[in-house]
């Protein structure tokens, strides 16, 4: 079902493409979009198969390691664990095909959402999750599906990702440089992003955020710059664009937004939580972020080791993190 409406979608934005190609003479661009997007699928169900067997393969494996050493055989049972090991690595390279084969069909999706004029654009996916996962819409009917193995975890601005017991969730952003794992019993909504900032809604629960620093920036810049080092003028026509935006991506601020407080970063790691009684957490991993008090409009500057939690008074208290390792939920 999720996959025929995914199709509906694509063919909507075809025949909207189509209808402006007249004007444009596009329609053998967008021709070349469609085919590609079911071109994605099929690969993808082909993914999906291989994933399968190979969950076969895995359970065969653990089953031959129970007799092995049930009989006390251990050479049955070093064979039967290296199979395990095979197996296991086999389906970590198909489930990551997988996730860029979606990737790839979002990113043709959403140039085909530009050329149409259509605001239907796919703003992440899901990238792995853990147990009972749902994404609600954000427009109507506001359908909510839940996430499966099969099921690509596209969402639009406005969706919200919501978790439960023992529940975890992975995203990435395409047009950010943030990403984010979410806790159990949590819900983010993806708010929509300006000029200037890339924001998310912590309704309740909890996340880790990660945001790339703008060393990343000029890293990439210098990489870009050495493959044509010896015609600099080459350099800048071919890439002058690709840094252009690549500068604009990073000079953006990333927010979350709670109920009590705004967490502004543009590098840096950290973790905010909301609990019952409407407080908001922010713990300092690397880096710096400022927090603005929503109830008093002051902005604190947090930094690695430090925490701020201020209460829906307004209430703030500013101390010392120690995050012990078995307590790192975003790493397990």
């Amino acid at each position: 079902m999720r996959k025929l409406m995914m199709v509906g979608l694509f063919l909507m934005i075809f025949m909207q493409a189509g209808i402006l190609a007249k004007e444009d003479n596009t329609t053998a661009w967008s021709a070349t979009q469609m085919g590609m997007i079911f071109k994605f699928e099929r690969q993808k169900d082909e993914i999906i198969e291989r994933i399968r067997k190979t969950d076969e393969m895995i359970l065969k494996a653990q089953n031959l390691i129970s007799r092995a050493q049930a009989a006390e055989n251990a050479a049955a049972e070093t064979i039967a664990n290296r199979a395990l090991q095979t197996a296991q690595e086999t389906k970590r390279k198909y489930e990551q095909k997988k996730i860029q084969i979606e990737k790839n069909s979002a990113y043709i999706h959403n140039k085909m959402a530009d050329k149409s004029g259509m605001n239907m654009k796919i703003a992440g996916m899901v990238t792995q999750h853990t147990g009972r996962v749902q994404v609600t819409s954000g427009k109507p009917p506001y359908d909510t599906v839940a996430l499966d193995g099969d099921r690509a975890g596209y969402f639009e601005e406005g969706d919200t990702l919501s978790t439960y017991n023992n529940s975890s969730a992975e995203i990435e952003c395409f047009d950010g440089r943030g990403t984010l794992k979410v806790g159990e019993y949590s819900s983010v909504k993806m708010e929509k992003k300006d000029e200037t900032t890339e924001a998310l809604n912590l309704i309740k629960g909890k996340i880790y955020i990660a945001v790339e620093k703008i060393e990343a920036l000029e890293k990439w810049v210098q990489e870009k710059g050495s493959q044509l080092a010896d015609d600099p003028d080459e350099f800048l026509k071919k890439e002058f664009k690709k840094i252009e935006a690549h500068t604009k991506q990073y000079s953006k601020k990333f927010e979350v937004r709670t109920p009590s407080a705004v967490t502004s970063a543009r590098g840096t790691a950290f973790t905010v939580t909301t609990n019952d009684a409407g407080a908001t957490v922010v713990e300092m991993i690397e880096g710096i972020v400022d927090v603005t008090n929503l109830k008093t409009s002051a902005v604190s500057s947090i930094k690695g080791g430090e925490k701020i939690t201020i209460a829906p008074d307004g209430t703030a208290t500013i101390e010392a993190s120690h995050i012990e390792p078995s307590s790192q939920w975003w790493g397990k």
